[in-house]
């Protein structure tokens, strides 16, 4: 049996064991977006992919400066300057990150038949096959030092079959969606060295 007066001395020494595990715990890489080019419609959807994978994956925090109005060039030119210290301050971070989508390149190839409706109607169906890739790059840059690393490179994939006439996205926002998790998993892994 144990003595009950030792209850809380054990109780005392789980807490203390827990605060120190919090306390070691290494503080996650910070990325900040300072700019991004590309079509609005697929920036949007990488940026907002990108955010997500990072988010999901806990192993990066990511700040989105766009609208802070700094350029990275501007940024890497003076890393020490006055709008270096300025965006540190405001803009907290280890990387800084620079994101351009190339244009997407589309593939359809189609399929033409003839079917029957239930009423005993002919009619033509069309079946699409559609294939996307969606060239992306990512610039990173040491905040501290102003130094440029290797730019990441990924492409973003979608294949899907749709009937002629649906009504649907863009196929584009799909490969960029792809393309944006792909670049989230490479630079997790990358900063994570």
């Amino acid at each position: 049996m144990r003595d009950p007066r030792l209850a809380p001395v054990l109780a005392i020494l789980v807490l203390v064991s827990a605060t120190e595990a919090v306390a070691a715990e290494k503080p996650k890489p910070r990325v900040v977006l300072v700019e991004a080019d590309g079509p609005e419609e697929e920036l949007s959807a990488f940026v907002a992919r990108f955010e997500s994978e990072l988010s999901d994956a806990g192993r990066l925090t990511f700040s989105d400066a766009r609208l802070s109005g700094a350029t990275l060039g501007a940024l890497v030119a003076e890393p020490e300057g006055e709008a270096g210290r300025a965006f540190r301050a405001e803009w907290p971070g280890e990387t800084w990150l620079a994101v351009s989508l190339s244009p997407c390149r589309v593939e359809v190839s189609q399929v033409r038949y003839t079917d029957t409706t239930p009423e005993g109607y002919r009619f033509e169906r069309v079946v699409q096959n559609v294939r996307v890739d969606c060239p992306t790059s990512l610039r990173l840059v040491d905040a501290a030092t102003g130094k440029e690393g290797k730019p990441l490179a990924v492409t973003g994939t979608a294949n899907y079959r749709r009937t002629e006439g649906e009504e649907e996205e863009s196929s584009e926002l799909e490969g960029t969606r792809d393309a944006a998790k792909k670049a989230a998993k490479k630079l997790a892994s990358l900063l994570k060295k």
